[in-house]
C-alpha cells in the first residue's frame, strides 16, 4: 500500500486537485470583491479595519498558492501554505458554528450559491486540510515524476476538482431551494 501511496502520480493528483480548488476560489472571490469583503466581515473575527486588506490579499494568497502547488520547487510550501489556510479557515467556521451563527455564508466560492456553514464545513475543511499536508509529505518521500504520470496526475487532479465542485454546486443548489421554500410559506 505504501508504494502506491508513494507513486508520483499521487502526488501530482494531489496537487493538481489543490492548485485548481485553491485558484477557483481565488477567482470567484475576485470577481466579486465586495460581496467577499461583506463575507469576511461577516464572520467577525477581525476588527473592521481589517477586513477589506484581508478580502482584498487573501485571493493574491491563494492564487500564488495554487501556482506554487504546480511549481517543482514551490510545491511543497505551497502544499504546507494551502493547509495552514484551509486549517484557519476551518478554525474560522468552527468558531462561528460555536458562537451559533450557522446561518452565515462561508464565502469558499463567490458562485452565487451561498452556504451556510455547519460542522459539516468544519470537517471538510479537516479532510482538505489532511490532503494538503498529504501532498506536502509525499512530494518529500516520493521519486520524481515522468511526463505521463505528470499528465495522468493533472487529468486526475482536474477531474476530482470538477467533482468537487459539482457537489459544492449541488450544496449550494439545496441551500437556495431551502431558502426559497421557507420564505414561500411565510
Amino acid at each position: 500500500m505504501l508504494e502506491i501511496v508513494q507513486e508520483p502520480v499521487v502526488a501530482w493528483t494531489l496537487r493538481s486537485f489543490l492548485a485548481v480548488l485553491f485558484a477557483s476560489a481565488a477567482l470567484s472571490k475576485l470577481t466579486a470583491i465586495d460581496e467577499f469583503h461583506g463575507v469576511v466581515r461577516n464572520f467577525r473575527l477581525l476588527p473592521d479595519a481589517l477586513a477589506r486588506p484581508v478580502a482584498m490579499v487573501l485571493p493574491v494568497v491563494e492564487l500564488a498558492v495554487a501556482a506554487g502547488l504546480l511549481i517543482g520547487p514551490l510545491a511543497r510550501p505551497a502544499a504546507l501554505m494551502a493547509a495552514v489556510l484551509l486549517a484557519v479557515f476551518g478554525l474560522a467556521i468552527a468558531i462561528n458554528v460555536q458562537r451559533g451563527r450557522s446561518q452565515i455564508d462561508c464565502g469558499c466560492f463567490r458562485n452565487g450559491m451561498k452556504q451556510r456553514i455547519s460542522w459539516a464545513t468544519v470537517g471538510r475543511n479537516v479532510v482538505l486540510t489532511a490532503l494538503a499536508l498529504g501532498a506536502g509529505a509525499l512530494m518529500a518521500t516520493g521519486r520524481a515524476a515522468g511526463p505521463g504520470e505528470i499528465a495522468t496526475g493533472l487529468v486526475a487532479g482536474l477531474t476530482l476538482t470538477l467533482l468537487y465542485l459539482g457537489a459544492e454546486m449541488l450544496g449550494g443548489l439545496v441551500a437556495m431551494n431551502n431558502r426559497a421554500s421557507s420564505t414561500k410559506g411565510r
